[in-house]
């Protein structure tokens, strides 16, 4: 899905981390840096572990913190790629993409790869991104969204105009 370079040189965000198994497997094909944000407390702890058993834990940071609420924390971070995995039964996406969009939390052509029950379908548009592709495997989807590369940040443009 990443390419021919698969992780080689991108910066991550995994949101909703869970095991790290997202965020792991991007470090361990290239990913120059991954952020990690769970927010239950054993499961972050076995991040931070997983990273230095896999010496990596000079390329990784474990936030144990609500996704949502730790974006603005991570205001001045750069992503290539950000994977969100909500539990099912959640519907975070779009205060989610508000947030990552506010906080200016990508680079140009990021992507935000969003999994999701596949009974709960995900719009095409969600806070001026655009679906560009999706996958469905039994009962779980993945949508991968991207924002238009003339979509700027609406709280900057309206700070460039005071």
């Amino acid at each position: 899905m990443l390419g021919p370079d698969g992780a080689d040189g991108i910066t991550a965000l995994d949101l909703f981390a869970g095991t790290g198994a997202v965020g792991l497997d991007l470090l361990e094909h290239g990913a120059t840096h991954v952020d990690f944000v769970e927010i239950d407390r054993t499961r972050a702890a076995k991040i931070r572990q997983e990273t230095v058993a896999r010496n990596v834990s000079d390329k990784a940071s474990t936030y144990q913190a609500d996704a949502i609420k730790t974006l603005s924390r991570l205001a001045g971070n750069s992503y290539n790629i950000v994977f969100a995995d909500p539990p099912y039964d959640m519907d975070p996406w779009e205060e989610l993409f508000t947030g990552i969009r506010r906080h200016d939390l990508l680079e140009p052509d990021a992507w935000i790869i969003a999994e999701h029950a596949t009974r709960n379908q995900l719009p095409n548009n969600i806070s001026g991104a655009t679906a560009i592709n999706r996958k469905r495997y039994g009962d779980s989807s993945i949508t991968i969204y991207s924002f238009p590369k003339n979509s700027n940040n609406p709280d900057k443009d309206h700070e460039t105009q005071r």
